[in-house]
């Protein structure tokens, strides 16, 4: 990891890659199979493997802090598809370009590998939230000996980069301890009133439940959902967990035979639709006929896809990391990349708004 910006070697190959293929044009994007070539060249990584890292450096749901942009179909929440390297275009963004400034010396080091964390390519490092990290940082510059408690209240628990809720034994994390955190989508209850069960309902087919999607064939009439999944794990496709769902929906041949197996492995889900786009999670969930929706939400956790459970470690206690890295270098120097840093986080957002 490189000590002047927290990034690994592949991800400081892609962005050279980049830099070169722009030729420093401020509104230059090359065609991605160029910069793929490029990293080919540095470090030998196929442009197959290469791809997906150019991606998830600019996906929103992957990391906190972009350092790439691609214009084109970089793939959604739904599919994780993209299009073809020939026909997408990136560059650096404008933290990915403070990335190159510290790394060639134009600039302080910029903590960008330390709010991103190494989880999301596999790692055992979880993310933190930008904003808290900066305050931080800003905190132990004016007052290096600030106590601990301090900086850890400052800084937070790790994050969620798509919304998700984190949970696990956070505190013996932030200590330097190895701990599993899970990080659950957030399901909605939106009050719509269940129907109640027909007294004398008809037996349901074994096999075989109704189900049908955003993507059946035909139109069909509008029915109000009673949950509604919102969020994600960002490795997580909606897609995916609309299909689970499905599966846990049917009812199965031996469930008169076993009735309290069915019961509590069979979801209550008479209809879902998949409503998720480019980068938001929205799966609308309607129940059968006498469902508690409570009930359902809890049993949606345990749903593959919409909880995910990680082994985190931080290679040193946080507070003591975040106070080292604040120690290296001068104090004007780091102050003003870490404005350089807060400045280009906003720029990116707002560029990243209006391309939507």
């Amino acid at each position: 990891m490189s000590d002047r910006s927290g990034c690994a070697p592949v991800e400081l190959a892609v962005l050279e890659a980049l830099d070169a293929a722009t030729g420093g044009g401020p509104r230059a994007y090359p065609r991605s199979a160029r910069v793929l070539a490029g990293i080919e060249e540095r470090i030998g990584l196929g442009p197959r493997y290469a791809y997906e890292v150019v991606l998830d450096l600019a996906r929103p749901w992957i990391i906190p802090v972009r350092t790439v942009v691609v214009m084109g179909n970089a793939g959604d929440r739904s599919f994780s598809s993209p299009a073809g390297p020939g026909y997408t275009e990136c560059r650096p963004s404008y933290a990915g370009q403070l990335v190159l400034d510290a790394e060639a010396h134009r600039l302080a080091p910029v903590p960008v590998g330390l709010i991103n964390g190494t989880t999301y390519r596999g790692g055992t490092q979880p993310p933190l939230e930008p904003a808290r990290v900066l305050a931080a940082l800003r905190r132990l510059l004016e007052e290096p000996g600030v106590p601990e408690a301090e900086v850890l209240s400052l800084v937070g628990a790790p994050c969620s980069v798509t919304g998700c809720t984190v949970t696990g034994d956070i505190a013996a994390l932030m200590r330097g301890r190895r701990a599993v955190l899970r990080e659950t989508g957030r399901i909605t209850v939106t009050g719509v009133p269940v129907p109640e069960p027909p007294a004398h309902p008809p037996p349901a087919p074994a096999g075989h439940t109704v189900v049908v999607g955003s993507g059946g064939v035909g139109p069909r009439p509008p029915r109000p959902a009673h949950l509604v999944i919102e969020t994600l794990p960002a490795r997580t496709m909606s897609a995916d967990v609309a299909h689970a769902i499905v599966n846990r929906a049917v009812t199965r041949r031996w469930a008169d035979s076993h009735s309290d197996l069915a019961r509590r492995t069979t979801l209550p889900v008479a209809d879902i639709d998949e409503e998720s786009g480019e980068r938001e999670v929205r799966i609308l969930v309607t129940l059968r006929p006498g469902s508690d929706p409570e009930a359902v939400r809890d049993q949606l956790t345990q749903v593959e896809g919409v909880s995910v459970e990680t082994s985190c470690f931080f290679p040193a206690p946080l507070a003591t990391l975040m106070r080292s890295w604040v120690g290296r270098y001068r104090q004007e120097d780091i102050a003003a990349s870490l404005a350089a840093l807060e400045d280009a986080i906003r720029r990116d957002r707002q560029r990243e708004r209006r391309n939507r």
